[in-house]
């Protein structure tokens, strides 16, 4: 992740009159956490609603050709007094074009609390610029972009306005939330950090998981694996997915998959939540079917879908969900063993115990104790759940109990309310005693003693040996694959 420094270039032809603007915004002040969007803290205050009629909107969106890349915007706004419309970052308003502007762009009054305007936004100079698909890249003849570059919001604020958003042009997909018309919908206060939307893929599938959908759209490059192959592995992690949480997180979910030249594996991924989730997943050109079985990104992404995202105090927690859950999932789908499973923890759990012994969780210094402390912490109460049942209930049980109570991506809890949640399920105080000992300062964990009780140890030769006929055996099993298993 990157900010790119420097001054934006001029663009005479379409800004005679501009002057360069300032620095194009980088990741980090898209989005504090890869998927934690609506995190950035309160939502402002909206203004008082007595004088109109409650404020709603409708953009419609077209482009006149993918390359060069311009998108034509009519946004029209009934109600809430708007008198305008601002860029979610004010260094994008360069890209904007609709007349003499001062980084706020006036609404025409077509009629009494009616507000319209069309704008122009050169979505190809901001990709040409950025380089980022945080906030606009080119992908050959596909650009990817979150519409929080592109969409701009009705001024004064006022958060919770319904925003209807038509893309009236082919080959366009969106992670913004899909309405049964075709439009999507997003709300003002999620403008700002509204998740992708592709222009231009190369090719796109439609993937059934139960009552859901994913929407897979490859960008334009060379990849090794054909289309089918892509789908298979996207479709089998979010089955895998559904599975864990015994439901399909989210109606609809698009996965964009980022080819990335002479390259093997999975380089990166990252989810944005609001007002649906669209995540993003590189490919290198040369990743073989064993690669893609072989990585975490995906459905660690995909898991994040099934969780809300959380203020500043839970990242630790969202990510640590992650971290613990997705290898799981992965040795449930057969896609790895539980000695590859073992092999993991027993090298990377150990990176979370400054966090869980020294610091606390809710003072971390770095990726480690996010990750991999969040991850040691689930898997101590886990542990703990799956003991005092003999296996009948995990930390999963409390996980699918957040999600039953609107525990959506695109919702954002605190820490406390998804303790209470999951304690509630679990039928005891797991979490809020275990946080009570790991979270504000540090408390003795011995590891070790974790994994003989599990039966998990280093065999002679080097490799996992996991006891096979045993109390911890099938503790163990039930802790991998889940109750009854």
């Amino acid at each position: 992740m990157r900010a790119l420094a420097g001054s934006l270039a001029c663009f005479a032809v379409w800004l005679a009159s501009a002057s360069c603007g300032p620095t194009v915004p980088g990741s980090a002040a898209k989005s504090a956490h890869l998927r934690a969007a609506s995190s950035a803290g309160p939502h402002q205050a909206a203004p008082a609603k007595a004088a109109y009629r409650e404020r709603r909107c409708e953009y419609h969106v077209a482009t006149e050709s993918m390359e060069p890349l311009e998108l034509h915007v009519d946004a029209r706004c009934e109600g809430g007094g708007v008198t305008g419309f601002v860029p979610t970052e004010s260094s994008l308003g360069v890209f904007v074009r609709s007349g003499p502007t001062d980084g706020r762009f006036p609404a025409q009054k077509t009629a009494p609390d009616v507000a319209e305007l069309h704008y122009a936004f050169n979505l190809e100079a901001l990709a040409s610029i950025a380089k980022d698909q945080e906030i606009a890249e080119r992908y050959g003849h596909s650009l990817i972009a979150p519409a929080s570059s592109f969409l701009l919001v009705p001024d004064p604020p006022e958060d919770g306005t319904p925003i209807r958003v038509h893309f009236d042009s082919p080959n366009v997909e969106s992670g913004l939330k899909r309405l049964a018309d075709g439009a999507y919908l997003v709300e003002s206060h999620e403008l700002k950090v509204a998740t992708y939307t592709t222009f231009g893929a190369r090719e796109t599938r439609d993937i059934t998981v139960g009552d859901a959908a994913v929407r897979l759209a490859v960008l334009d490059g060379k990849l090794d694996l054909s289309t089918d192959e892509l789908e298979r592995w996207v479709t089998d992690a979010a089955r895998g997915v559904a599975s864990f949480f015994q439901r399909p997180p989210e109606p609809r979910t698009l996965v964009a998959l980022l080819p990335v030249p002479d390259r093997h594996g999975i380089p990166f991924g990252k989810m944005l939540p609001e007002s649906g989730p669209g995540l993003i997943v590189y490919v290198g050109e040369h990743t073989g079917k064993d690669e893609l079985h072989a990585d975490w990104v995906l459905v660690h992404e995909l898991f994040h879908a099934g969780t809300p995202s959380y203020l500043g105090e839970g990242k630790w927690y969202d990510e640590g969900l992650a971290t613990y859950f997705e290898p799981l999932i992965r040795t449930r789908l057969g896609w790895r063993t539980e000695a590859d499973l073992w092999a993991e923890f027993l090298r990377d759990m150990p990176r979370g115990l400054d966090a869980l012994t020294r610091r606390g969780l809710a003072n971390p210094v770095g990726y480690p104790d996010i990750y991999w402390g969040g991850g040691l912490f689930c898997l101590l109460a886990d542990l703990e759940m799956r003991r005092t049942t003999s296996g009948a209930k995990g930390l999963e049980d409390g996980v699918r109990a957040v999600l039953a109570a609107g525990g959506f991506s695109s919702e954002v809890w605190t820490l406390a309310r998804a303790t209470e949640v999951t304690d509630a399920a679990l039928g005891t105080p797991l979490l809020a005693r275990l946080q009570s000992e790991h979270l504000e300062r540090g408390s003795p964990v011995d590891l070790d003693a974790v994994f003989r009780e599990l039966g998990v140890s280093i065999g002679k030769n080097g490799g996992i040996a996991l006891e096979q006929h045993s109390p911890a055996a099938k503790l163990r099993r039930a802790l991998v694959y889940g109750a009854g298993k």
